[in-house]
Order: structure tokens, then sequence, then C-alpha cells
């Protein structure tokens, strides 16, 4: 009978002599062929399951690493790989959020939100020290391990759901950047042997210095740079690297994070004309080196003393995953966001940060943390940062399994402060005023009095706003705005271009429940959704790549002077929407 197990057993040590023998040149290309082959693979069977890819990559990572198959020998190159991946996430992050936007989700509001989320977690490590088995200094430690976020898993999974121009996402990346500023504080802190404030204000300094150099360079240099050079893609291309590099090297100068100088410098191309065709062409690096953030974290996975540490393991996985989301939802309860809003947020920010392993290993380092602490800070970043894309995708089904036990939290105030009411009564409530949405907007302007807009993008309701359209912020599946539908007398209609089939078969069942004879239109992303919508009583669903295909239709059997009238309405109709919006 053949053997399988010493065949394989047998292949797998013959692969790593092989590479083992190679030049370090070549082992490096060698390293990156394998981690790209088993990553694909895992992905393929994570996609076929219909699983988040981020876990795929962590497990590719164990696999190839030295815990199980040893690969991988240079470690050190694909860690510095992976540190460049958190950069080109920030740069991107930096192209969508400019300083601007974060302001408008109330940047003193968030400062106070995660200054204090900091600090309750940190006590409460160093009061339950006795009990983790801890001195003063290591649930200090821990303390800080909890504290803070990941800010590559979440700029991550919002870039890829189109969330970070929603205010959970602004207030999300707000707190995660102002925690990556905490913890190259607390690293100063912790290196000085002290709390010496000279070295925290010479920081402070640096970093205004680095903000302030990129407005500068932004108004008299940047803006001249890109027209110029956007007369070639492959220039346009070099010239966006060069820059993102340029704040990378000048953070690295300062002793700042580079985190925070790619985020900069996303930021001072944040109002080029340019930035989406630069968002396109940098992506795919960002994605190459995301995934190689990812299997690098794999092979961190160690479980060397974690058995004689599982009280600290499960205190890190509780406080992480639950008890430090529930303390950021209270806060921004209490900063009067509304509870949908607050709820997004905090579940998002309930993981440990690649800052924790940095910060574990100083403690390392030392000497204050030995290396069963590590290992179980190692082991539980890597699996609360696995659990948070299932936490994010199944964000909706979560909120509504706990909606009613939020409804305690009424007492609290709410309300972003995002809102215009003409004073008229409404008889059409528009659901999302975006894309579809927005040709809907301007096709019901002529009955503006009567038209209510309820959007989740506050630059949007902003707009609408700044133009007296009735409009407020929020998110049909929040209770407060289904509340205020079934609420408000004389209306007649609702129409929702939200994409979400969850949130609109929770808008059409609630709304149909207290007032059957309101008309409500909604959307469908398939056919299955809309004959659902349909069986729940919709009196109609708008299912746009029907649509689409339709329109498409009609045009491909039209003559070319058609075809060129339907073109010229179609650029126009866009000039007009934008004017509307923005």
């Amino acid at each position: 009978m053949v053997d399988i197990t010493g065949l394989v057993s047998g292949f797998v040590g013959e692969i790593g002599n092989q590479i083992g023998h190679l030049p370090a040149e070549e082992s490096i290309i060698f390293d990156i062929a394998l981690i790209l082959i088993i990553s694909a693979v895992f992905a393929f069977i994570a996609r076929m399951l219909k699983q988040p890819l981020i876990p795929a990559y962590v497990l590719a990572g164990l696999v190839v690493g030295p815990l199980v198959l040893g690969f991988v020998k240079n470690l050190e190159i694909i860690y510095a790989f992976s540190e460049i991946g958190i950069a080109f996430l920030l740069f991107t992050a930096g192209l969508e959020i400019s300083f601007k936007k974060i302001k408008e989700a109330n940047i003193k509001r968030i400062v106070l939100i995660g200054v204090f989320q900091v600090l309750f977690i940190f006590i409460l490590a160093v009061l339950l020290r006795n009990w983790l088995g801890l001195t003063t200094l290591q649930a200090s430690y821990i303390g800080i391990v909890l504290a803070f976020g990941s800010t590559m898993v979440d700029v991550k999974l919002l870039a890829d759901r189109g969330e970070l121009v929603t205010l959970h996402g602004r207030i999300i990346l707000g707190i995660l950047l102002l925690q990556d500023l905490i913890a190259i504080l607390a690293i100063i802190v912790l290196t000085t042997g002290g709390f010496n404030i000279i070295p925290i204000l010479m920081s402070l300094v640096k970093l205004i210095s680095l903000i302030v150099g990129a407005i500068i360079l932004q108004k008299y240099v940047l803006n001249k740079l890109f027209n110029f050079a956007a007369r070639s893609g492959e220039l346009l291309f070099l010239s966006a690297l060069a820059v993102l590099f340029l704040f990378i090297i000048t953070s690295y100068l300062l002793e700042l994070s580079i985190v925070i100088g790619a985020f900069i410098a996303g930021v001072s191309l944040a109002n080029s004309p340019f930035k989406t065709e630069l968002g396109s062409k940098v992506s795919p690096l960002r994605d190459f080196f995301a995934i190689l953030f990812f299997v690098a974290l794999g092979m961190q996975i160690v479980f060397t003393g974690v058995k004689e540490r599982m009280v600290l393991f499960w205190f890190l996985l509780i406080v992480g995953l639950i008890i430090k989301p529930i303390i950021t939802f209270i806060l921004l309860k209490t900063a009067r966001y509304h509870t949908k809003t607050s709820f997004l947020t905090s579940i998002s920010l309930a993981q440990l940060s690649e800052f924790s392993l940095i910060i574990g290993m100083l403690g390392v380092y030392l000497g204050v943390l030995d290396n069963s602490i590590f290992s179980t800070i190692i082991l539980v970043t890597i699996i609360t940062m696995a659990i948070t894309p299932y936490l994010i995708n199944f964000k909706s089904y979560i909120f509504h399994m706990f909606k009613y036990p939020f409804s305690f939290l009424r007492f609290l105030p709410a309300g972003e402060g995002m809102s215009y009411h003409s004073g008229n009564k409404k008889e059409i409530i528009l659901i999302g005023a975006h894309r579809m949405g927005s040709v809907l907007l301007e096709g019901l302007m002529d009955k503006k009095d009567k038209l209510l807009v309820i959007d989740y993008n506050p630059e949007i309701i902003s707009a609408l706003t700044t133009k007296k359209i009735s409009s407020i912020y929020g998110d049909i599946s929040s209770p407060e705005v289904i509340q205020f539908i079934n609420s408000s007398y004389g209306v007649k209609k609702i129409i929702s271009t939200a994409p979400s089939f969850e949130d609109n078969l929770y808008l059409l069942k609630k709304v149909k429940q207290k007032n059957p004879h309101i008309k409500v239109i909604v959307t469908g992303g398939r056919i299955s959704e809309t004959n659902k919508f349909y069986e729940e009583g919709a009196d109609y669903v708008i299912t746009p790549k029907i649509v689409a295909g339709e329109e498409i239709i009609s045009l491909l059997k039209a003559d070319d002077k058609k075809l060129s009238g339907a073109r010229r309405k179609h650029i126009a109709r866009l000039k007009n929407l934008h004017k509307l919006l923005y």
C-alpha cells in the first residue's frame, strides 16, 4: 500500500532542501511565488465556500510559515513587504478621505471618543492585573495592546465595500488614525522608560510640521506637477508613487509611523482631479502587498507558552471582540451619534492591531514581557483580525439581532445634526440620492416642497441642505428612521434605491405593517430578490441590471444619429446631477 503521508512529507522536504540551496536573490523569488500560489489556492477555496479572503490569506501564511511547512526563508523581507502594504492601503484611504471629510464627521468628538476608549481599556487591564497574573508594568503593556484597532484590516474591508465615504467609515478612520498617533506616543513613553513630556511634544510638533508641509506642497507644487504628469498614464502613476514614498521617507526621518506619512500623502492628493485614476492605478499594488501582510501575519502564529496563559488569552479575546466594542458604542451614543452609526463603528473596531504586535515585541525586547505573553498577544491579534471580516460582512444581521437591547439606551441623546426640513408636509420619501437616486431626485424636483430625502452619505445631505431640499441623515434599517417614516403624516410614496436586500426587506415589512396604503418602491439587485419583494407586498421593484439592459437594447436598435443624441443627453444629465449633489 502506498504511504501517501510519507510521499507528501518527502515531497515537501525536497522542496525545502531545493529552496535552501538557492542563492539569496533567487530564494526571494521562490518565497513570493510559493506565497502567491498557496494563497491563490486558499482564496479559491474560501470563495467556493463563500467566505472572506483575509482568513484564507492568514491560513496560507500559517501553512508556508515556520510552524507547518517552513518554506519561506526570507521572513524579514516578507515582513518589510507587508509594511509597504499598510502604506498603500492608507495612501488610497487618504485619496478617498481628506481631513475635510473627517472634519465633517465632527473631529472633536472623534478625538474625545478615541482618547476615552483607549483610556478605559487601559484602566481595565491595570485593575485586573492580579487576576491575570501580571505585574503593573506588564498590565500596562496589555492595556495598550488591547486599546488599538487594526488600520490595515478596517481600511481594506471598508474600501472593498465602498464604505469609506459613509459617516461611520469616516469615524472609524478618524479613530484609527488617532489610535496610531497614540501608539507612536506610547512607544516613545515605553522606550524612554517614563512619561517624558519633551519627546511627546516633539512628536506632535513633527506631525504638525508634516501636515503643514503637505498643505504647502499640495498648493504650490503637486497640482502643477500632476497637471503635467497627466499627459502620460505611466508618468502619472510614477508621480503618485514618488509622492507616497517621499512622505514615507519623511515620516521615517521624523521618527513618525509610515502609516501616518502614507495617509498624509494620500490626503495631499485628495483634491486632485486625477485622484480616481490614481486610486485605480495604485489599487493592484495595494492588493498585492496587502496579501503579503496577511500572509506574514499567518507566519507569525505560534503557540509557545499559550497554554500557561489561558486566562490572559480569554481576557484579550473577550475584551477585544466584545467589551471594547461595547465601550466604543456607549461613547459614540453619548456623543450623540445614531444607534446604527455607533454600532457599525464599534463592531468594525473589534480586533487587536498591527501595533499590538509591535508593542508586544518591544515589551519582550525590554525584558518586561516573556515569550508566553507575547505568543498569546500574537495569537489573539490574528484571531480577532480573521474574525473582523465576518463581523463587518454580517453587521446588518447582527444589528437587527441586537436592536432590542439597543433600545435600553434610548435615554442617551442622538442626532448627528445633519438635516434640513422646509416645514411642509411630505408626500414622497426618497431613500438614497446617489447614482440611480440622483436621477430620481432630478425628476422629482418639480415636487420639491413635498419631497424628503434620506441618505447615509453626509456629503449628499450637506449638498441638499445647501440647496434647501428637505433631507435627513439616516439609514433605512435604523429603528429611528422607520419610526420617523411611520409617524410622518401624509406620506404617500416611499422610494428606496438602497442596494441592501436585507435593509429594503426590513423597510418594506415595517412600513406595510403600519401603513399598508403607502406605495413602497424598492430596489432588487437580483431576480430572486425582486420576486421576494413582490411576495412581501412591494408596489414596484426597480431591478437596475434589467432596466440597464433594456435601455442598451433600445440604443443598439437606434441609428447612429439617435445614438449620438443619446450620448449628448447623457453627458448633459451627468453634469446636471453633479451640480445637484455637489
